[in-house]
């Protein structure tokens, strides 16, 4: 139960930490000490734990969105090779019918 919690938290956080508007939010942040310099310190204080925070949390999230995006090319990879299993076989059925026909015709 909590492990799939921590990969639902790190897998979401990771893809909203991911968008353009995370990216606004950490730029109007960081531009907040040019409006308020008496509060450099603090904003700073507060940028450095949002980074030691989020790092470790984007590190988990990418390797469990790495693990989902691996098992789905591992269930396309035997998809696939069920298909060309299948396709070998029809393959070698339309030999033996052309040969068939080729002995027919030429007797």
């Amino acid at each position: 139960m909590i492990k799939q919690f921590n990969e639902f938290l790190a897998k979401h956080a990771t893809i909203a930490l991911g968008t353009m508007w995370a990216f606004y939010i950490f730029l109007i942040y960081s531009l907040l000490p040019l409006a308020m310099p008496k509060y450099m310190n603090t904003l700073m204080y507060w940028s450095n734990v949002i980074q030691l925070i989020t790092l470790p949390l984007l590190a988990v999230g990418t390797t469990i969105l790495g693990k989902n995006s691996e098992d789905r090319a591992k269930e396309d990879h035997k998809a696939i090779m069920e298909q060309l299993e299948l396709i070998k076989k029809m393959h070698g059925e339309v030999k033996e019918i052309h040969k068939d026909v080729k002995e027919n015709v030429e007797k």
